[in-house]
């Protein structure tokens, strides 16, 4: 459907403008959202980086420090000897007392990221879950979560928990080392804790928002700020995660405690095998100065397009304006009639038009009067013309008539028949009238049939049926004689007898006459079949008077009649009750009941 086709071309300019204009500014506004946003995360992604490279330096130097010092711990000979003495209680209450204050509490008290020790042996003297350095039993340790790390390796971290101290509950994480003897016997397990807090001031200490993890070779989450991810969502982080570092844009699926699921992903580890810092940064953070500048472009879209707006209707409406006056005027045009004013302001391409219009309108009026006055003298001219051309007809058939019965009868008939014909003649001029009284007219047809019952004596036979009332109606002169003799020249042909009927009736619309004979009928092909040059021409001649006269739906038709041999002529006429002026002036047709 093309709409410069179906709607007013004002609508369609105003509306497509305004459609191309905001679609223009729509696809501004995506396009400079996706690059800005590219750019703005590419940008962050890469101070990101470099923010957790050194972060990631911090951090190594620190939990590097906490796995040598749990080495020279493990491999202390107080502590060694220790975890294997045996003998009396005071004894070892001496030993554990000047290994803790002699090596263990002064590491503690002179390292700001280590917090206590837990240090689980065979047969520990005392258990104290709340001492920065504990002694428990190494059963214990199999109670653990961590153990089954611990025990497929030497050494490993685990994550944040929480331990006791005399300050209460904290929060640390853990290097845990076991402590073997040279020859490979386990004597005990040596646990680290690191404060969290101290950690944390180390991955915050940028003032960053962001949710920064520190995760294990493994991908196990060992500590975090702000936010921790449950492991669905480490496990959908780290899919994404290749090579020592990078960064990608992940929407995460995974249900868990992150509010938002549209992240920035930067990651970074210092050496392969080793931990790896992953910061979590929302989208929206990101690319915030995308959003704001997408929806300044679509404030200025909207204004552009309020402007262009006002704009294109005030253009529209000035350029549809003469064309819709231009429609009225082609509408409102009546040939004869006087029409509307035409402008006469525009001396544009508009001017063009109306004045075009204008010497158009002034020839179809000229062509109107020359066709309406043509048409006035055609009609005039063919109503004459079929009218005359009836009587050389019937004046020839006559003679003919006379010819042959001046030759077979006497002269009394020719008598007879030379006055029958001239009541003919009379009603046939009937003063130039062209519509004569049915009364008349039926006179016509009966003195036409006495004339042929002088040829053909006794065997024609004949029934004319008008009522009264239909008799002083007005028809067309010489209508019925040619169907009568129609009848008697073709239907009776070779034929001794035969029989007329004529009736009249009236219906609402007009008066319907019917003429049937019992003659031969019509021919199979009678509407094709070239006609008789002495044959037909009458008919035709009635048939062209009543269209030329009346029009449709009245006039004439024949058939062959049902229920037996013969046939049957129709004519179909409007009732007239006084003389028609044929020019189109006075009316004097009855035309209440036409169609």
């Amino acid at each position: 459907m093309n709409p410069f086709r179906m709607f007013r071309i004002d609508y369609v300019f105003f509306f497509s403008f305004a459609a191309f204009i905001a679609l223009l500014i729509t696809i501004m506004m995506i396009v400079s959202y996706r690059f800005s946003a590219n750019e703005q995360a590419d940008s962050a992604s890469m101070y990101q980086q470099a923010v957790l490279q050194q972060l990631n330096k911090q951090l190594t130097d620190q939990m590097s420090a906490v796995e040598q010092t749990s080495l020279a711990v493990a491999i202390n000979s107080p502590l060694v000897n220790y975890l294997t003495m045996k003998g009396d209680y005071y004894a070892r209450k001496t030993a554990r007392d000047e290994l803790n204050r002699d090596y263990l509490a002064p590491m503690l008290n002179s390292s700001r990221s280590m917090f206590s020790f837990q240090i689980y042996m065979s047969n520990p003297l005392q258990v104290d879950p709340n001492a920065n350095i504990q002694y428990l039993p190494l059963a214990y340790a199999s109670r653990e979560s961590w153990y089954p790390a611990v025990d497929k390796a030497d050494f490993v971290w685990i994550g944040q928990r929480e331990v006791g101290s005399p300050q209460g509950k904290q929060q640390v994480i853990s290097f845990i080392r076991k402590i073997t003897t040279p020859d490979g016997v386990n004597r005990g397990i040596l646990i680290i804790n690191v404060r969290v807090k101290f950690l944390q001031d180390i991955l915050t200490e940028d003032n960053s928002s962001a949710s920064r993890l520190l995760l294990d070779s493994g991908g196990r989450m060992i500590m975090h700020t702000r936010i921790a991810p449950p492991p669905g969502e480490i496990d959908a982080i780290l899919k994404e995660v290749s090579g020592d570092a990078g960064h990608a844009h992940q929407l995460l699926e995974a249900a868990g405690s992150l509010p938002e699921k549209n992240m920035l992903t930067v990651w970074s580890r210092t050496a392969p095998g080793s931990w790896m810092l992953v910061e979590l940064t929302p989208w929206k953070d990101i690319t915030g100065g995308s959003v704001r500048l997408a929806w300044t472009m679509a404030v200025i879209g909207a204004a552009a397009i309020l402007l262009s707006v006002f704009f294109t209707l005030f253009l529209s409406r000035n350029f549809t304006v003469p064309i819709r006056k231009l429609v009225q005027l082609m509408q409102a045009f009546n040939p004869g009639k006087k029409g509307l004013p035409l402008p006469t302001e525009y001396r544009n391409e508009f001017g063009s038009l109306f004045s075009g219009y204008r010497k158009l309108t002034e020839r179809i009026e000229t062509l109107y009067q020359s066709l309406e006055q043509q048409y006035k003298a055609q009609r005039e001219a063919e109503i004459k013309a079929l009218q005359a051309m009836i009587n050389p007809h019937f004046l020839y058939n006559t003679l003919d008539q006379l010819n042959w019965m001046a030759l077979e009868a006497g002269q009394e008939e020719i008598s007879r028949v030379l006055e029958l014909m001239g009541q003919m003649f009379r009603i046939g001029l009937s003063g130039g009238e062209s519509l004569i009284p049915m009364q008349d007219e039926l006179l016509h047809v009966e003195c036409y049939l006495k004339i042929q019952q002088f040829k053909r004596g006794q065997g024609l036979d004949w029934e004319i049926d008008c009522p009264e009332d239909l008799r002083q109606l007005l028809i067309p002169k010489l209508t019925l004689q040619p169907f009568v003799e129609n009848a008697i020249v073709h239907g009776f042909h070779g034929r001794s007898h035969g029989r007329i009927v004529l009736n009249a009736v009236q219906e609402d619309r007009g008066i319907r006459i019917r003429i049937r004979d019992d003659g031969v009928g019509l021919r199979d092909d009678w509407k094709t079949r070239r006609r008789h040059p002495t044959g037909g021409y009458g008919i035709r001649n009635v048939t062209e008077r009543i269209q030329v006269f009346f029009g449709p739906p009245f006039g004439v038709s024949l058939r062959n009649r049902t229920g037996g041999s013969g046939t049957e002529a129709e004519i179909y006429l409007p009732k007239l009750t006084q003389q028609r002026d044929l020019e189109g002036g006075r009316s004097d047709v009855d035309t209440r009941d036409r169609g």
